[in-house]
């Protein structure tokens, strides 16, 4: 199918609460994940995610460039003109731009992510792929089913970023990256520490699509971190997975 003619196309766990175990419980957000197949493609949607975990995320997973696509006829928040004013690399094409996937940390951290679209696009990209790109993202249509050789999109929405990617093991990494950030807020460190498995990401979302984390639910003991997950399909019910992290070994469990 052309661009034209897709452009013309109509368009249970169950178990007691938790007691409050750290201090730091009343400060932490609650993490909210969900994770659903749409038409052969995976939506991974994350809640909360700083703009800077979802650009290192992407960095982790699309190829050596990414091209950069406003969300609004802003000439002001355009890529193009971020990327004049600032000096970071890439070069303009059209309103949009192509970054090294590599300095995408850097652009996030002087534009704002809900202001623009992130695509990953196998091969050369130029004006006219711009363009249909950013007439389908206009129509709210889906980019990577409009065009074959984009893999993978992230974008803001509202307060979640979502990723769609093509293959449910991108999902699954950011999954198991948001795991650990959140152990790492949890316990008040910036040290480094192994992320869980991701055949473990992939159970905790296996069992409904949705997940909860809530910091009421997680204690610190000596030598553990005892996260308590909800699966449940409402998230209402207290946690019923506990997912533990060994602060002796760096070694993730689940139960």
């Amino acid at each position: 199918m052309s661009p034209a003619d897709f452009l013309n196309s109509s368009v249970s766990f169950s178990s007691p609460p938790r007691q409050q175990g750290s201090p730091l419980a009343g400060m932490l957000s609650a993490l909210a994940a969900s994770l659903k197949t749409t038409n052969d493609n995976v939506v991974f949607q994350l809640d909360p995610w700083d703009d800077l975990s979802a650009a290192r995320a992407w960095m982790n997973l699309a190829g050596p460039q990414t091209l950069v696509l406003p969300r609004s006829q802003s000439d002001q928040a355009s890529p193009a003109r971020i990327l004049a004013v600032t000096g970071l690399p890439g070069r303009a094409l059209a309103d949009g731009a192509i970054i090294p996937t590599r300095a995408m940390a850097d652009f996030v951290r002087v534009a704002d992510l809900k202001q623009v679209v992130l695509v990953d696009v196998s091969g050369p990209v130029d004006v006219s792929d711009v363009l249909f790109f950013r007439t389908v993202l206009q129509r709210h249509l889906g980019l990577l089913s409009a065009e074959p050789r984009v893999q993978r999109v992230l974008q803001q929405s509202g307060p979640s970023i979502i990723l769609e990617a093509r293959e449910r093991q991108d999902a699954l990494e950011c999954m198991s990256d948001a795991l650990m950030r959140y152990a790492q807020r949890y316990l008040g460190t910036d040290a480094e520490m192994s992320r869980p498995p991701e055949d473990m990401a992939d159970r905790l979302l296996n069992a409904s699509g949705r997940i909860r984390i809530r910091p009421m639910e997680t204690e610190r003991g000596m030598t553990h971190l005892d996260i308590g997950v909800q699966v449940e399909p409402d998230l209402q019910s207290p946690a019923g997975v506990a997912v533990l992290y060994d602060t002796i070994t760096g070694q993730w469990y689940d139960q």
